[in-house]
């Protein structure tokens, strides 16, 4: 009976560790058009309690590189979004409450780029309007094409996004 139990261990358990270490998948930016709203966009009035809470005033209205505390304006810049997620929930960011959901399903992406710190590899996908959407892996990731600078490997995509790819081992 002994023996019967380790065959059905091994033989369930040896091809999903041949396959997952030989195996490189490549990984596409999300296409936003699929993408979908998780967390609704916050109201003035929690932006207004958030921004006083953190900032209490306006520090600087008038600063030409404004910080995130020099205006209200700045703060609910940065502040007034709400979290995404690709189709398939891998990717996740967030994005401004400014723009309306069907135009945001229109952006193409623009460029890629994979980040590696203490053995967890970011691929952050860029697109217009300051919006990213970022993966976090344990796979050992690459930009295609891209010398691997022990940093960021960054690439642009081109005009239909095709290019924004990744290969992870």
């Amino acid at each position: 009976m002994k023996q019967y139990a380790f065959a059905l261990v091994f033989g369930i358990t040896a091809p999903m560790i041949s396959s997952s270490t030989l195996a490189s998948n490549t990984i596409l930016c999300p296409d936003i058009s699929q993408a979908r709203q998780i967390v609704d966009c916050p109201a003035e009035e929690e932006v207004k309690r958030m921004f006083k809470s953190t900032c209490g005033f306006e520090r600087d209205p008038k600063a030409a590189k404004p910080e995130k505390c020099d205006s209200y304006a700045e703060f609910k810049r940065r502040k007034y979004n709400a979290l995404w997620e690709s189709s398939d929930g891998e990717f996740m960011g967030y994005v401004t409450c400014a723009l309306p959901p069907a135009e945001v399903k229109m952006i193409k992406p623009s460029s890629v780029a994979v980040s590696q710190k203490n053995g967890l590899y970011k691929i952050a996908c860029n697109y217009a309007e300051g919006i990213k959407f970022t993966l976090r892996t344990r796979s050992v990731c690459k930009v295609p094409g891209v010398k691997n600078s022990m940093v960021v490997m960054r690439a642009d995509c081109g005009s239909d996004g095709s290019a924004c790819k990744v290969e992870c081992d």
